[in-house]
């Protein structure tokens, strides 16, 4: 039956497109691979992946019976997976100066980087917040071809109170519901994939602050608002209290996981019956830089960055490169509690490095999560985090063809998944090769 279809719509391929059919093959057969398909189901050998246009078309346990002249793949001793989304990033180029607050917009700053996140196997992003118009700049260009980037969704513009956490640096400030109303609109105008509020009192550093917070019956009534107009919410939030909150006012998400106490099994409960999915961002916490010389990060990321990161505030041996070193058992503990617990996890940086998707995995599964399931938490539990799991984040017939080939098994050592064959697409193989990325400039 799958074969019958196959044919009637190569025939239907070759009389549309007619020798153009024949140039650009509609379909493509990866054969005999191992198949870790993303939702966390054990890997199965000998499988077959039929890819027709950009989309998955049929997944097989064995050989599949194809129209003739497909191109195919060899899979043997290789290992498949969807391809990874980073559910928490902000791409360069749309903020900079101290502070990252003065809003500028420099695609030749942030295309490099989106390559190298393409040629590290991440061909998805959410961007958690930029400068709107770069942000949805880049964002055009991605769906319409003209750069080389994993696809990007974007929050647009995050909401926050006056004077509170992110109103500073392209945010918008949220005076009341009136006020409130007036500039979601505006931002639902520029269709942003997901909404991002923050509620946030002490901020991402050692020094305790008292920063203003959006009033709890304001956030409830802005969630409900985008809901009303199909808009995924989330919340950057650090703490329980603030959380509990946040989910009672209706948020989807939220950016981080708790980083600033401890969570306990109340919470725990009551966001695993919420559905509530929370973006790992744990590499926020590490303080020690001997990831960024592994060959990934030397591959797609500039020396004179690494060189950079390395002497920067958050790892050069400063009060707050100590600070984030202490909170770092707490909060992998947090993490696979809430793993346990029920909770949705979805991996997540807010780093905005190819290779650091990659890291992020790793330290889940330091923290005990199996690599099966870091390796969902990287592609399916992402893709739900953004809202678009119909389409991406595991290798189902009628999805996006996004996919990873692998030359060592990820779920035996989740470090093999940096060990990259190809890159897939939309159903083609990215030219790594021709990626702006320090590996190709040699």
């Amino acid at each position: 039956m799958i074969q019958n279809v196959l044919k009637i719509s190569l025939l239907v391929c070759v009389c549309v497109y007619g020798v153009q059919a024949h140039a650009q093959a509609p379909f493509l057969l990866i054969e005999n691979v191992t198949l870790i398909d993303g939702t966390g189901a054990a890997p199965v050998e000998g499988a077959s992946v039929l890819i027709e246009g950009n989309r998955f078309a049929a997944v097989s346990k064995g050989p599949l019976s194809v129209p003739a002249g497909t191109p195919r793949v060899d899979g043997t001793g290789k290992f498949l997976i969807p391809g990874i989304i980073d559910s928490h990033v902000h791409v360069p180029g749309g903020r900079t100066g101290p502070g990252n607050r003065t809003l500028v917009s420099q695609p030749e700053v942030g295309i490099p980087v989106m390559e190298g996140l393409l040629y590290a196997g991440v061909t998805a992003v959410y961007d958690s917040g930029n400068n709107a118009p770069y942000i949805t700049m880049m964002r055009a260009d991605e769906r319409a071809g003209r750069i080389r980037s994993p696809r990007i969704y974007t929050t647009v513009s995050l909401i926050a109170p006056p004077e509170g956490h992110g109103c500073c640096a392209g945010g918008t400030v949220v005076h009341d519901y009136a006020d409130g109303v007036e500039k979601l609109d505006a931002i639902f105008a520029m269709k942003p994939d997901l909404l991002k509020f923050t509620r946030e009192r002490r901020g991402m550093g050692p020094m305790g602050r008292n920063m203003p917070l959006i009033p709890i019956d304001l956030m409830t009534q802005l969630v409900a608002y985008a809901h009303d107009h199909g808009i995924r919410t989330t919340v950057h939030v650090s703490e329980v209290e603030l959380a509990r909150e946040a989910m009672q006012a209706g948020a989807d998400a939220f950016a981080h996981t708790i980083y600033l106490d401890a969570a306990n099994a109340d919470f725990a409960k009551e966001a695993a019956a919420a559905g509530v999915i929370f973006s790992s961002t744990m590499t926020r916490i590490e303080a020690d830089t001997a990831f960024l010389d592994e060959p990934l990060f030397v591959a797609t990321v500039p020396e004179a960055t690494r060189r950079a990161i390395k002497v920067s505030e958050r790892f050069g041996g400063s009060a707050y490169t100590g600070w984030l070193s202490s909170l770092r058992p707490a909060i992998m503990q947090n993490i696979k509690f809430l793993y346990d617990s029920g909770v949705t996890i979805a991996m997540g940086t807010d780093r905005t490095m190819g290779a650091m998707a990659h890291q992020e995995m790793e330290i889940l599964v330091e923290a005990g999560i199996p690599p099966i399931d870091a390796i969902r938490m990287g592609t399916l539990n992402a893709a739900a985090y953004i809202g678009v799991e119909a389409e991406l984040g595991s290798i189902e017939p009628g999805k996006l063809a996004d996919m990873v080939l692998l030359t060592a098994d990820p779920t035996v050592d989740i470090h093999n998944t940096t060990l990259i064959d190809a890159v897939y697409k939309g159903g083609k193989r990215v030219d790594r090769s021709s990626l702006d990325v320090p590996a190709n400039q040699h």
